[in-house]
């Protein structure tokens, strides 16, 4: 156990690493969460925090419930409705189809089990753009009228992302949960004495329970998402302080994380929902003009404070002198990630225009979607950026698993290079007309 004190000039002296990390990043033209990281490994070589930790709980009930919440209310319902296609297409069948192939793949190249490779796919599947979001929004300010950034194009795709985004996180954990539950379920005997008709009754049931398993996880977190966006709304019109308003508004976040986990729903499409609704309803008609504004700036500092402080644990935590002593599996596993989202965005982006192209003159809300072009592929194959959740979901594995440790250790290798070269790459293609 470690006194207050500890705690308080630990925190203290990673924000003031942060600190310093931003401004080197204006002088290295890199993105923020990259310098972050790098920073985070230098310091984890020389072992000034060795006793600092990164633990599940803290990931999943004190920094994800403000980080996804703030890209929740930050989403306007207009935009999130017409591109609802794309964003829909590329979460979820997208989501499936990476994790399954990087499950399938990894088993048969690298001999892994296979239930442990499925996992592993659901593990390293979500995204999470928010750095590069922020590099976009640094090169439309650096190239101000030569950057299309800038253009209504730009919002369509920077909506795609965040959507994509946040809704792959609860998709992929919900997967996550699904591959778990059948990696511990017992299936040896059938089959090795059961007969043909057997083994498929038993396949065929394993998927439909998954599938329900999913269906109610997803949809119940999205309408309890919506209840309890209501429920917060109505209260907020009790009340005409705005600093208690901002109050209940972030309380809101962590409410549907602990009613998510007592229904056991997805606790991500809970908060999600829960902020589209109190950003776009809420916020519109039920609380003060004070409110409004302070809102956005507190939220968007507390994700900062939230990103920074966890990026640089993330680049302490890394072990580089293990990821250096596997090189070979690591460059392999790279390519397999960067290949699978390669193919889900190729894949469902021709599906998702052509739906788009057929509804878009038929229901007005599509008019306004976007195609996803050659370009915008890029965008998203570059900008699928792994993060938080990846290693929350690692760590969170029970101890008892077979290949835990093996999986902890190529997820952190996949991080280190999303946060690092391929959001240095990003920018690079990000600058391409």
């Amino acid at each position: 156990m470690y006194g207050s004190h500890y705690i308080v000039i630990t925190a203290i002296v990673l924000l003031s690493i942060a600190s310093i990390g931003g401004i080197l990043t204006n002088y290295f033209k890199i993105p923020y969460a990259s310098m972050l990281v790098i920073i985070g490994l230098i310091v984890g070589i020389f072992h000034i925090f060795p006793n600092l930790k990164i633990t599940p709980s803290l990931i999943y009930y004190v920094f994800l419930p403000i980080i996804i919440f703030e890209g929740a209310v930050n989403i306007k319902i207009a935009p999130l409705l017409s591109n609802a296609i794309p964003i829909g297409v590329l979460s979820i069948f997208g989501t499936i189809i990476s994790a399954i192939f990087i499950g399938i793949v990894f088993h048969f190249i690298l001999d892994f089990p296979l239930k442990q490779a499925l996992i592993f796919g659901a593990i390293i599947t979500p995204t999470d753009p928010i750095s590069i979001l922020a590099l976009m929004k640094n090169n439309a300010r650096r190239n101000s009228g030569d950057n299309d950034y800038g253009s209504n194009n730009n919002d369509g795709i920077k909506t795609v992302l965040e959507g994509e985004s946040l809704f792959n996180d609860g998709i992929s954990l919900v997967l996550f949960e699904v591959f778990l539950g059948l990696n511990f379920h017992s299936s040896g005997l059938i089959f090795l004495k059961g007969n043909i008709l057997d083994i498929f009754n038993y396949i065929f049931g394993i998927i439909g329970i998954s599938a329900l398993r999913f269906l109610y996880e997803s949809i119940g977190g999205s309408v309890l998402g919506v209840v309890l966006g209501y429920t917060v709304s109505f209260i907020l019109s009790l009340t005409v302080d705005y600093l208690t308003e901002i109050m209940i508004a972030l309380l809101l976040a962590y409410v549907s994380l602990i009613f998510a986990y007592y229904l056991h729903v997805s606790f991500i499409m809970a908060i999600i929902f829960s902020g589209i609704v109190l950003a776009n309803f809420g916020f519109k008609k039920k609380v003060s003009s004070e409110a409004v504004e302070v809102f956005p700036i507190i939220i968007g500092y507390l994700a900062f404070i939230i990103n920074s402080i966890l990026f640089l644990i993330i680049g302490i935590e890394i072990n580089l002198f293990k990821i250096l002593n596997l090189w070979i599996i690591s460059i392999f596993l790279i390519f397999l990630v960067m290949l699978s989202r390669f193919i889900a965005v190729y894949l469902f982006s021709p599906v998702s225009n052509k739906i788009v192209n057929k509804l878009r003159y038929k229901i007005k809300t599509f008019s306004q979607s976007i195609n996803l072009n050659n370009r915008y592929k890029r965008f998203l194959v570059f900008g699928g950026l792994r993060g938080a959740l990846p290693i929350a979901m690692a760590l969170s594995l029970p101890l008892d698993l077979h290949m835990r440790s093996r999986i902890i250790t190529y997820v952190f290798v996949l991080d280190l290079f999303s946060l690092t070269v391929q959001a240095i790459i990003f920018d690079i293609v990000s600058k391409k007309k």
